[in-house]
């Protein structure tokens, strides 16, 4: 047989219950935050990026272009000694542009990795959360109105007590003498 239970104050649990909502909407804002955070992050490494780094790239083979042609422009055309010109300046800036075109071509494919990565760990945290959303959504509201049952039924309870009523008597156990004062 189950003990009865000894409740000294309603207003606790009615004050842990309100506390369990405020933490239910607290954790619904930051999941709320995080995945519009991370759906942020995803769409400018989805979208922004790779048209960024496609148009970064163009330039980049038009600024090559542009330094092969004047290399060659400065090839053709000898010194007035007759000698071959060094176009020392133009090389360097050819060899630039062609860093630069690598460099624009490293972060196309960088993109391509991270835009894989990102899509598996949305699918994890996705997978994780999940939990935590169905807690949200089903065991802490159940959980709130199960302790407003309880409260209710000890205001009931307190409803249905005589204003009159006295204490019980204590309990004795057998061998043991009850004090009585006369």
């Amino acid at each position: 047989m189950s003990t009865p239970a000894q409740v000294r104050n309603v207003e606790a649990i009615e004050h842990f219950r309100n506390q369990l909502a405020k933490y239910e909407e607290r954790v619904q804002l930051s999941l709320e935050a995080m995945t519009s955070e991370l759906q942020r992050a995803t769409d400018w490494l989805r979208n922004d990026r790779p048209s960024f780094w496609k148009k970064q790239t163009k330039l980049a083979e038009d600024a090559v272009h542009e330094a092969k042609m004047a290399l060659e422009r400065c090839l053709m055309f000898p010194t007035v000694s007759g000698e071959r010109p060094s176009c020392r300046e133009e090389r360097t800036a050819l060899k630039k542009a062609q860093a630069r075109l690598e460099y624009c071509r490293e972060k196309v494919e960088k993109v391509r990795y991270w835009n894989r990565q990102i899509q598996h760990e949305m699918l994890e945290y996705t997978g994780r959360i999940g939990q935590l959303k169905r807690l949200l959504e089903t065991e802490l509201p159940a959980a709130r109105a199960r302790l407003q049952q309880i409260v209710r039924r000890l205001d009931e309870y307190q409803i249905e007590r005589t204003p009159l009523a006295r204490e019980p008597e204590p309990v004795t156990r057998p061998g043991e003498e009850q004090d009585t004062e006369q």
